[in-house]
């Protein structure tokens, strides 16, 4: 095993980053072998019935697939890449715990963000051309994101309200954190040799993974901020939880407001329709959202220092990364 760790070890960070990439894609693969077998119970006509789109689209199958996605694809994914490479490599995964004020600002953070993701999202629309053919092919995308999240959100009783909120906002959290945060970004930084261009290639990978591309812009600032907690806290878990927030506030909106609230309230309403509280709200929030960030980047710019000396320590090949 040290033999086997040693190689990854001293392989050059773009080969391990393509080793993480056929790691991932392959445990994505086995997770739809899971995911069918979990569903099916590993009867055949069960399995041929998962080509039917009223079977595939059933809520419980859709919840139990993306769970299997994330537990086997993501989750064990970043774990097996830091089994052969060693948590060491990776910054120990950076599970230590995390300073207590640390818990507020990534909550602060995840609320906040809410305004700046809805602006972006206009203009990485706007970005795509309208009437082109990239736009079609983006808007594609979406429909089909929008009926399966619809799908997903349309719960009448609070255990399917939990089973929602476990399948969408806890384990995305969890493992999709574990292997960007977690394994991807200690790499790319270690690549780039920058730990911001490190932090913002990550969350540009993470949003492309969604395969959403009108949100596209949104997702890439969400995964940097998270980039950037992990950084200023030494800890993953204040990301953990600002990913939970993000995901859960969807979901607990939608179980207030119900089926209504699912036709309209999923994409961003025109500007032309905002009252003046959705106006004060969008101001104040992008406003704390930049405070905390620049209160962040001032106060724990030694932690921009210890993250890059935890992965250069660690590093056997490719010299010492350069000031970012």
């Amino acid at each position: 095993m040290s033999f086997i760790r040693h190689a990854f070890q001293t392989m050059h960070p773009a080969m391990q980053m393509v080793m993480l990439a056929c790691i991932t894609l392959s445990m994505l693969a086995a997770a739809a072998v899971v995911g069918v077998l979990w569903v099916t119970g590993g009867n055949v006509e069960g399995m041929m019935a998962m080509a039917s789109p009223e079977v595939l689209m059933d809520r419980a199958n859709i919840l139990v697939l993306n769970n299997a996605n994330q537990l086997v694809g993501f989750l064990a994914g970043a774990w097996l890449f830091a089994a052969l490479v060693g948590r060491s490599h990776l910054g120990g995964f950076f599970m230590k715990r995390p300073n207590g004020i640390m818990w507020l600002w990534a909550a602060v953070v995840a609320v906040c963000a809410s305004p700046l993701l809805d602006l972006t999202y206009r203009i990485n629309e706007w970005a795509l051309v309208p009437g082109s053919s990239l736009h079609a092919w983006a808007g594609s995308l979406e429909a089909q994101a929008a009926v399966l999240t619809q799908r997903i959100l349309t719960f009448s009783s609070p255990v399917e309200g939990v089973a929602v909120l476990f399948s969408v906002a806890l384990l995305p959290a969890l493992c999709e954190e574990w292997l960007f945060r977690g394994a991807l970004q200690p790499v790319m930084v270690r690549a780039t040799g920058q730990v911001h261009l490190g932090i913002w290639l990550t969350a540009a990978i993470f949003s492309a993974i969604h395969m959403q591309f009108f949100g596209f812009l949104p997702r890439m600032i969400l995964g940097a901020l998270f980039g950037y907690l992990v950084v200023y806290s030494g800890s993953i878990w204040p990301a953990i939880l600002g990913h939970f927030i993000n995901n859960a506030g969807v979901v607990v909106t939608a179980w207030v407001m119900g089926p209504e609230w699912l036709e309209t309230g999923l994409e961003p309403q025109p500007l032309s329709t905002w009252a003046w509280f959705d106006w004060a709200w969008a101001i104040a929030g992008i406003g704390v959202l930049l405070s905390v960030m620049k209160h962040l980047g001032s106060t724990r710019r030694s932690n921009i220092h210890d993250y890059r000396v935890a992965l250069d320590s660690s590093s056997s090949l490719g010299g010492s990364m350069r000031p970012s």
